[in-house]
């Protein structure tokens, strides 16, 4: 997609995507900006965060940074975010309404920050550009959930693209970092959470997507995984990995 059909794509998005952040369980903003203080990365610093959203990471940062701009090619986004900065007393805010790619190759802040961007390797040249002091890119690398697993097995079902299970992407990430003369060095963040489901909530996610013979598969095997039993329990893990480079 071109940046007009990113930005569309994103302003149509912006509400299902901010209402399934806020329904998070998953304390990843406060555990990297504990983390990033603790470096002396973040306070008194000014920050970029590029693709800010709704302020999910920006919002956290400012508590610390001396000023934290929330940059990101949806407008409706911003506009999310501006909402939420309305209910707190944080002064150290800004906004900008722009693509990454359309950004100055020069120091914008002194800390450069990205979650979840979908970065080719090959343009963290120019993100590391941005730059006055610290690029910082944050990631999710897996998720696996043992429900989905084990459905995904006995069903012999292709794996569902998932951009919150990519280890290959930062694995490409931390050789660029390395080739571009950085030392780049890493954190990993860690969570295990477990989810109630329903049998409906399988059907209605599986069955109209299954063959006759997987469908009859499927039906034992929720008539044995919820025998006398209204609810299963799914365990899920999470696997971020935040890179870090001084530039």
């Amino acid at each position: 997609m071109d940046d007009q059909e990113t930005a569309e794509f994103w302003d149509d998005f912006a509400p299902d995507y901010v209402a399934a952040q806020n329904e998070s369980r998953l304390p990843i903003t406060a555990d990297l900006t504990r983390y990033l203080s603790q470096q002396n990365i973040l306070p008194e610093a000014s920050v970029l965060d590029i693709g800010g959203g709704a302020g999910r990471f920006a919002l956290p940062f400012a508590q610390v940074a001396r000023q934290v701009t929330i940059s990101d090619i949806s407008q409706q986004m911003l506009n999310f975010a501006r909402q939420v900065v309305a209910n707190t007393s944080l002064t150290n805010l800004k906004f900008q309404h722009a693509a990454w790619s359309q950004l100055p190759a020069q120091p914008q802040a002194d800390v450069v920050f990205a979650s979840m961007l979908p970065l080719a390797p090959d343009e963290l040249a120019k993100f590391s550009q941005l730059a006055g002091h610290f690029a910082v890119l944050n990631r999710a690398v897996t998720h696996t959930d043992s429900i989905t697993t084990e459905l995904q097995q006995l069903l012999e079902l292709p794996p569902v693209e998932d951009p919150t299970n990519d280890a290959a992407i930062f694995i490409a990430y931390e050789k660029q970092v390395q080739q571009l003369g950085y030392q780049p060095w890493q954190r990993t963040f860690t969570y295990q959470l477990t989810e109630q489901v329903t049998q409906a909530m399988l059907e209605a996610e599986l069955m109209a997507d299954l063959s006759a013979p997987q469908q009859l598969i499927f039906q034992q095997w929720l008539a044995q995984r919820f025998a006398q039993r209204s609810e299963i329990t799914a365990q899920q893990t999470y696997i971020f990995k935040t890179l870090i480079w001084r530039v």
